[in-house]
């Protein structure tokens, strides 16, 4: 099902707050193309790029992230050039998902650099990305890639996966509220950018 963004209200300071955090696209190839663009660099700042179909999610070291389309949580959140971000904020970012996964009973764990992980299935990754446009500073962008609802089994996919995926819904045994993840994961990762910002 269609993610229902017109009632998320976002309590935010950093990131865009309201109702109007999100530039929503059914279906794209990365949510990171569009949240390094010059043209939403310069006027989405604090935006939220999100799809429900992410056809070729980007993960580290040129890998692909892989998610299950209408199921699981894939964006990106447009940092702008003003701050030159770095490693810290992909470390405090994988500690408050982690943070509310233990919230729901599943006991997930950061595993460096940038991934977090139940027992031995990943289930979350984080990747803090920039570009140079000419002389400009760096432009960056933080994405995420949290699997909520799907059942997928990576090696069917790429026999190069190096690791098994999980997702909410396999460790419950139910299916969750992508939205109301959503929210809790937007409005946590606003306090570590503001707290960063204000250093």
């Amino acid at each position: 099902m269609q993610l229902i963004l017109k009632d998320i209200d976002l309590n935010t300071s950093w990131i865009k707050s309201g109702k109007e955090s999100f530039i929503y696209f059914e279906t794209m190839d990365s949510t990171l193309n569009i949240a390094l663009d010059q043209q939403y660099q310069e006027s989405s700042v604090g935006k939220i790029v999100i799809t429900d179909n992410q056809t070729s999610g980007k993960g580290s070291y040129n890998k692909s992230w892989y998610s299950e389309s209408y199921k699981d949580l894939t964006f990106s959140i447009i940092l702008g050039s003003s701050h030159n971000f770095q490693q810290n904020l992909i470390d405090e970012t994988c500690l408050v998902i982690a943070s509310i996964l233990n919230q729901y009973k599943i006991a997930a764990y950061k595993k460096p650099p940038n991934d977090i992980y139940v027992k031995d299935r990943k289930i979350a990754g984080i990747l803090l990305s920039n570009v140079q446009i000419g002389n400009r500073d760096n432009y960056q962008a933080l994405s995420i890639g949290i699997n909520i609802n799907s059942n997928i089994e990576l090696e069917e996919l790429d026999i190069n996966a190096k690791a098994n995926h999980t997702s909410f819904a396999k460790e419950l045994g139910k299916e969750i509220n992508r939205e109301k993840i959503l929210l809790e994961i937007i409005e946590s990762i606003d306090k570590v950018i503001q707290k960063q910002v204000d250093q």
